[in-house]
């Protein structure tokens, strides 16, 4: 017979604010499932099963500070990322009573067919103007791979400016030495190549900003940002032999992106590679976490028509 409170429930702790890109072992799974999240899970696996087009979509989750929805987001990606043993315990925990069993059958058959590779983003990052987004989106899913220890054969920026600092050697001398800025961080050009083979994105930057300033356009072999992100998850693919299927783009704090004076310009570019991770034939998504305020500079249809473009999905405070 029960004699006090702590023999009939349990409490589980968690953190007031959840950094997704900082979180420590056994904080996700401390999260409790609701109504709620369980109709943003059954939204995502349908979307991820990718056997019906007008569900296959990336995500957008709406809420107001202090409602969960950055931990609920972790343990998406953790269902959908992590191997299958690892988030078992969290199901049956969960999902066990007949009422639910449905859920986790379902999260399971879907992880029997499709896994994705984690990448995450906090805020507006270093992103100053609108291609600064190649350059984050680049470095953001290559450090992703090189988490698990995964090499892909397709060029990013890094590597092909590292192609042309060796093909015009004396070029690159020149800007270094004229460059306060650039010569403060590296003393000639094999030193800029040895940074950007550790895809330091601050010296890309700086590059590009020296370019600008001096009014020099170098020709490069470089891709589009669409281009690039599916050529990459189909060397993903081909590399793990099928162990991931694509990558999920966590977007944490994506309010920041939108209020900045360039928000909207980055929402064009983004929303044309979810377009293309639609086609059947992809298997990558944008998850992407917002205050309500997000869309408030855009015009009422417009607004109508971005959420259309994503799962929208508000996120409410619940008991």
């Amino acid at each position: 017979m029960a004699k006090k409170y702590s023999d009939i429930l349990s409490i589980r702790q968690t953190k007031i604010a959840y950094n997704i890109q900082d979180e420590q072992p056994g904080e996700w799974d401390v999260f409790i499932a609701n109504e709620q999240f369980n109709a943003i899970l059954k939204t995502v696996i349908s979307a991820v099963y990718n056997n019906d087009v007008d569900k296959h979509k990336s995500f957008w989750i709406s809420g107001t500070y202090g409602t969960g929805k950055s931990h609920a987001a972790s343990v998406l990606k953790h269902l959908l990322c992590d191997e299958v043993k690892n988030i078992t315990d969290y199901l049956e925990k969960e999902y066990s009573e007949p009422t639910y069993r449905y859920i986790y059958d379902d999260v399971i058959n879907l992880r029997k067919k499709k896994r994705l590779l984690p990448v995450t983003l906090y805020g507006q990052s270093s992103i100053s103007n609108t291609s600064d987004l190649s350059l984050q989106l680049q470095t953001s899913i290559l450090s992703a791979l090189r988490k698990e220890n995964i090499s892909i054969d397709v060029k990013a920026d890094f590597d092909n400016y590292s192609e042309h600092i060796k093909s015009h050697p004396g070029f690159w001398k020149g800007l270094i030495e004229r460059s306060s800025v650039l010569h403060s961080l590296v003393p000639d050009e094999q030193h800029l190549i040895v940074a950007l083979k550790k895809e330091d994105a601050q010296i890309l930057k700086i590059i590009r900003e020296t370019l600008s300033d001096e009014g020099i356009a170098i020709r490069l072999d470089i891709k589009k940002l669409s281009d690039w992100i599916f050529e990459a998850q189909n060397e993903l693919v081909k590399k793990t032999n099928k162990k991931y299927d694509g990558f999920l783009i966590i977007w944490d704090e994506f309010t920041d992106v939108m209020n900045s004076p360039i928000g909207l310009s980055l929402l064009v570019k983004l929303q044309e590679i979810a377009e293309i991770g639609m086609n059947a034939n992809n298997n990558t998504y944008f998850l992407f976490i917002s205050h309500p305020s997000a869309l408030n500079s855009l015009k009422d249809e417009e607004r109508e028509k971005t959420k259309g473009r994503y799962h929208y999905m508000v996120y409410n405070m619940e008991p």
